[in-house]
């Protein structure tokens, strides 16, 4: 309970900082934001990278992996997902969950890739209803949105399992004893709209 305070308070603040630099709640802690310049143009900030694109991505050294680096963050597929036509997972409804990259280990040749790719599992920070936003299929990205990494849970997927590569901006969130990392969506981005079926 107090971890969803803290994120709460955390996510009210950045969206007030923006506005304003600094405010403060009622039990005196203070909250800053400083925004670092992102490595994308601001007309590419909106724009995702989907796998489902067929003009930009394919198989092998044409997927999706091939252009993941560390600090990316991804949506992914989660449960259940296909290869090929053939339903893999472990067998539970399917799920769209976020990663922050931090190691891409993948192979690719001309019309393949084996590999994972390891990262910090990701909350999303549902900034239009004020609380963390979670349900059976991930949470709808809309602009403004924040990332926050979530109790430094490392998780994996393999290439097959990426949806997309969502563009954010990198933010620190700093209260009276405590400076957590988050990453600011200006993207729309609906799981349900992405989740792989046959």
């Amino acid at each position: 309970m107090m971890l969803k305070l803290l994120i709460l308070k955390t996510t009210i603040a950045l969206l007030l900082s923006l506005i304003q630099p600094s405010i403060s709640f009622s039990n005196n802690a203070k909250f800053k934001s400083r925004l670092s310049p992102s490595r994308l143009s601001s007309s590419r900030l909106h724009l995702i990278d989907r796998q489902s694109d067929k003009s930009k991505y394919g198989r092998g050294v044409d997927h999706i992996s091939a252009d993941i680096n560390e600090g990316d963050v991804i949506a992914y597929q989660d449960g259940t997902w296909f290869v090929d036509g053939t339903e893999v997972g472990d067998g539970s409804p399917a799920t769209v969950r976020y990663c922050l990259v931090d190691t891409v280990q993948i192979v690719w040749t001309h019309d393949c890739e084996h590999g994972l790719v390891y990262g910090f599992d990701l909350t999303v920070a549902d900034n239009n209803d004020d609380q963390v936003s979670s349900d059976e299929h991930g949470a709808n990205i809309k602009k403004g949105n924040i990332f926050i990494i979530q109790n430094e849970s490392y998780v994996q997927c393999g290439p097959e399992q990426i949806l997309c590569r969502i563009p954010v901006s990198s933010t620190e969130l700093e209260s009276k004893d405590v400076t957590t990392q988050a990453y600011a969506s200006n993207a729309d981005f609906n799981p349900i709209d992405e989740i792989m079926t046959a």
